[in-house]
């Protein structure tokens, strides 16, 4: 059973998308709008969104949650440019882009004033070796903090690269591939896939669930930065 992080986080989803259904419903019974008003608005912007550059998004996935702006719209608007079959690896490959970015930025670049940042917010960020990494990771990934505080936090604790790198796209794959479906889905009309969407964003928040309960204790071993 979901553990009461994960169940909020499924009925928060379940109510967004009854939300969005009631907004529609009372916008169509209390305005002049029309149905075919609504699609109209979905297709100019579906059909303008397509046109947009490749480039851009892949930028725009890779250097716009450095500074803490939310990712998930991101991975809707990449539905809806490619499609579901080429937007899960353009995704995907634009976030490690972001998680590799983030990891430098964290180790190298900024690492002493971001220290600074949190030591201000009593924040006491353990050094983790190569023993623990993995579980460290996974551990950061699954608390729910938005993409850039995970990958800060991370950074600051000498996680080494390539566990850093590999467990957080494992993590986020789920979540990456059924935002995806179910946003590109909803908004060009395809319930059925849609639904499937969303099925996929559940099941992830279930095992979510389940993997936070396993490893609610992680256990950071010595400094060690050397890669992975």
């Amino acid at each position: 059973m979901p553990d009461g992080s994960s169940a909020k986080k499924i009925k928060l989803l379940l109510t967004a998308a009854l939300c969005g259904a009631g907004i529609v419903f009372l916008a169509l019974y209390f305005t002049d709008l029309e149905i075919a008003d609504i699609k109209n608005w979905i297709k100019y912007w579906t059909d303008e969104i397509q046109t947009w550059p490749a480039i851009l998004f892949f930028l725009m996935v890779a250097l716009l949650p450095l500074i803490g702006f939310p990712i998930s719209p991101l991975f809707i608007i990449a539905g809806i440019r490619f499609g579901g079959a080429w937007a899960i690896p353009f995704s995907l490959a634009a976030l490690a882009v972001n998680l590799t970015l983030a990891h430098w930025i964290s180790t190298k670049l900024l690492h002493s004033t971001i220290q600074r940042i949190a030591s201000k917010w009593d924040y006491d960020i353990p050094k983790v070796g190569h023993e623990n990494a993995k579980k460290w990771v996974l551990v950061i990934r699954l608390c729910g903090a938005p993409l850039a505080v995970q990958n800060y936090i991370l950074g600051l604790s000498y996680v080494p690269f390539w566990p850093y790198l590999w467990v957080s796209l494992v993590a986020q794959a789920p979540v990456v591939i059924g935002i995806i479906i179910f946003g590109e889905s909803f908004l060009t009309g395809n319930v059925g896939k849609a639904l499937l969407g969303l099925a996929v964003l559940v099941i992830a928040l279930v095992a979510v669930s389940f993997l936070k309960k396993r490893y609610a204790q992680p256990k950071p071993g010595s400094v060690d930065t050397a890669g992975g």
